[in-house]
């Protein structure tokens, strides 16, 4: 079906104006005033509404397998959830797998979701071995339309941490190759000799999660990283940064001209650490950890500044019941449900609150993370030729965020009882109406893989 929004106001990038956006076959076919109806398209009544490009969550987990357990959500489920808020496309990640290269352990992650997944979606690789053949292997990794790695400098008793001259040798691997290096920055040795004190005091309940992986673990992992793949000429992308000394050592690398690309998440602009003094500690423990709100202050002043090239939601949701398991911080299942409410709190918190442009809204939910990992211009932005993707947003409807109006598989949210103003009404993916007026209209399998175009793309 072809469609003309009419009447509202278009947010990109570069501004918002009053404009049309017509949708011919799956594609933006044309963007301007006052678009002329034709026989074979439906009208969108768009008056009083913003018309923006699709969220891409570019940091989901779906159907993790970790720790002995899975997720709660599955492709299924999680994608219904983001399309529901919004999200249009989600980047998630393929883990390594004995035996197989890294293009077809990612293939193995492609047709696991394929069948499932109501948005589109691109890949990340995680990486926590280095093949024989690390040149020819990432090469075929872009070849099959992955662009970013990700490493680890901890959780070393998990599997996840490489170690400095692996690390080393593998981003600049994958920076020839032309793959983006993503980071979880925390200082493993900070970490493990924090733990082991506690562990001797027996500060283990899950009201130390905050404690046991404090800001100077991060910010030392960000200032040693930057400083490492910096001095190699190695552009680096930090996940999830959660505090003020996290973001100020990315502030020291920027100032010494190194390449550093940072993102943030929608928990650590609007929760702090004082949720792990509650009975319900265990459902807000991730890592890193919440901070205070001093560190949520600092975030937003980077937000305003432009110093974040996207906010992303991190999304790894599990049930009250699989959190319960976790007897300490130590061994609490970490992770949180996200992906439905990402564009609904950075709107409220960012524009309605603090003032934030909207167009700074689209730069960071949907511009640059389509830039930074080769999905632009097929998606990100409004402009004729790109993918349809497109959430007509009511920017004064509010809404109370509870656990029974949310899709995820997860039965809780940590937003419950927080009430946003402005939420999306209808929301498009290629073209296809998934979401209208509080209905998941989406089909699982109807999603696609979306092949990155690589570094070429993201300079």
């Amino acid at each position: 079906m072809n469609y003309l929004i009419k009447g509202g106001i278009v947010i990109t990038e570069k501004g918002a104006l009053p404009q049309d956006v017509a949708i011919d076959n799956q594609r933006i076919s044309a963007v301007g005033r006052d678009l002329p109806d034709s026989p074979g398209r439906v009208t969108l009544d768009a008056k009083g509404k913003y018309v923006l490009p699709g969220v891409i969550d570019a940091h989901t987990h779906f159907a993790l397998r970790s720790r002995g357990t899975i997720t709660a959500d599955d492709f299924a489920s999680g994608t219904m959830a983001a399309a529901c808020g919004g999200v249009t496309t989600v980047i998630d990640f393929a883990d390594q797998i004995p035996g197989k290269s890294l293009a077809d352990a990612a293939q193995v992650r492609i047709d696991e979701a394929e069948p499932h997944v109501a948005t589109d979606f691109a890949l990340h690789m995680t990486m926590t071995k280095t093949p024989d053949n690390l040149d020819g292997e990432l090469r075929d990794l872009l070849e099959l339309g992955v662009s970013a790695v990700k490493l680890f400098t901890t959780y070393r008793a998990a599997g996840y941490l490489l170690e400095k001259d692996d690390f080393i040798r593998l981003s600049k691997a994958a920076h020839r190759a032309g793959l983006l290096v993503t980071v979880h920055a925390e200082d493993n040795d900070l970490v493990e000799n924090l733990e082991a004190r506690m562990q001797e005091k027996g500060e283990t309940a899950p009201s130390y999660h905050a404690a046991s992986r404090p800001a100077k673990a991060e910010a030392s992992a960000i200032r040693n990283t930057a400083s490492i793949l910096g001095e190699a000429g190695v552009p680096v992308y930090f996940v999830h940064v959660s505090s003020g000394p996290g973001l100020e050592a990315v502030r020291e690398a920027r100032g010494k001209g190194y390449s550093i690309y940072a993102e943030t998440s929608p928990h650590y602009l609007t929760l702090t650490s004082h949720l792990y003094a509650g009975d319900d500690a265990r459902e807000f423990i991730m890592t890193p950890p919440l901070r205070d709100s001093c560190d949520i202050d600092t975030l937003w002043d980077g937000v305003l500044n432009g110093e974040f090239h996207v906010i992303a939601t991190d999304h790894c949701s599990f049930t009250r019941k699989q959190k319960a398991q976790g007897t300490s911080c130590f061994n609490t299942l970490p992770g949180i449900p996200g992906v439905e409410t990402l564009l609904p709190l950075v709107h409220y918190e960012g524009v309605v609150k603090r003032g934030m442009p909207l167009s700074e809204l689209a730069r960071m939910l949907s511009f640059c993370p389509a830039k930074l990992f080769g999905l632009y211009p097929q998606k990100g932005t409004i402009a004729p030729g790109a993918d349809a993707d497109i959430v007509i947003f009511d920017p004064n409807l509010p809404k109370t965020i509870t656990a029974d109006s949310q899709h995820s598989k997860a039965d809780y949210t940590p937003y419950e009882g927080r009430t946003v103003q402005g939420y999306p009404t209808t929301v498009l993916v290629r073209g296809k109406v998934v979401y209208d007026n509080g209905v998941f209209l989406g089909v699982p399998g109807s999603g696609r893989f979306i092949a990155s175009k690589g570094r070429k793309n993201r300079d």
